[in-house]
């Protein structure tokens, strides 16, 4: 259905060539409700969410990827968190004043800023199934999707082609990429490929009532396999429980100085904005010896 957000994997039959077509639209519109985002940042982080999905969707684990944007520009950190079941959180910490002086159409470089003093972090986290792995990714590129495609063919040596659009909350991606075979075939398929997918304009993405209408009208002439879509949802895995860890992490002298100061602990998660409180009892039983059982 359109609107629906999901994500399509296929692949094509006759040659060395695998894709995945995205829509993310409510997943954009619930990141950016649960706090208030300057126009400036709105169209960057849309993408970021549709390209950090695509490339989730590939992963051979339950865990998540997380890409992490630093800089000393406008944007002083945005996060970007996609699970294996495709639920996606966001982050963003910005100058208010420098983003106010952006226009609406800022790129990630316009936000980053000094791309020497800026970096991107990916991170691959197994949550505990294994090592964690992080990659640096150069800020080479102004746009989102010219990024993420030097990243993949550094990182994977996978040849890629990344396509992303947006018209206001409402964000779509296709992302297609070359598998390994060195033969001419599969050379001028890809070619022929990746022209298809350049020569169309950005708003086809949202053309089609369907991703396999979109893919039959890109590719009219190849042979796809399209695999079942999977829901793309917002969400986010704070917890209470988390949160008391947190606290008991900061320790009991910080708790006190904090209901010294406040009457309270409030503490809000930086992705959801989800606000939790802590009254005095509830912060002091943290600390609480646990009792022995008989």
């Amino acid at each position: 259905m359109p609107g629906t957000d999901a994500l399509t994997p296929f692949v094509f039959e006759h040659a060395a060539v695998r894709g995945a077509h995205v829509r993310v639209d409510a997943t954009v519109t619930g990141i950016l409700t649960s706090r208030e985002h300057p126009p400036a940042l709105r169209g960057v982080l849309a993408e970021m969410v549709a390209a950090v999905t695509l490339l989730a969707a590939s992963l051979k684990f339950t865990g998540s990827l997380i890409v992490q944007l630093q800089g000393t520009g406008p944007v002083r950190l945005l996060v970007v968190e996609c699970t294996s079941a495709l639920m996606v959180r966001a982050t963003v910490q910005w100058d208010d004043a420098r983003v106010a002086a952006l226009p609406e159409t800022a790129t990630l470089a316009d936000l980053a800023g000094d791309p020497a003093q800026a970096r991107m972090v990916m991170t691959l986290d197994p949550k505990g199934a294994g090592p964690i792995y992080q990659g640096i990714v150069a800020l080479e590129a102004g746009a989102v999707a010219t990024l993420f495609e030097h990243y993949l063919a550094t990182s994977e040596q996978l040849a890629s082609r990344m396509v992303l659009a947006r018209d206001g909350n409402a964000c779509a991606g296709l992302l297609v990429q070359r598998l390994p075979d060195h033969g001419d075939e599969a050379g001028e398929s890809w070619t022929r490929i990746t022209a298809a997918l350049d020569a169309a304009p950005p708003a086809a993405l949202f053309a089609a009532d369907a991703a396999t209408s979109l893919l039959a009208a890109l590719f009219p002439h190849d042979d796809l396999r399209v695999f079942a879509q999977r829901q793309v949802v917002f969400g986010c895995s704070c917890s209470a429980e988390r949160v008391e860890n947190a606290l008991r992490i900061a320790g009991a002298e910080e708790v006190e100085s904090i209901l010294a100061e406040r009457g309270n602990v409030e503490v809000t998660c930086e992705f959801c904005h989800r606000l939790y409180t802590f009254d005095p009892a509830a912060a002091r039983a943290l600390f609480a010896p646990a009792r022995s059982q008989p």
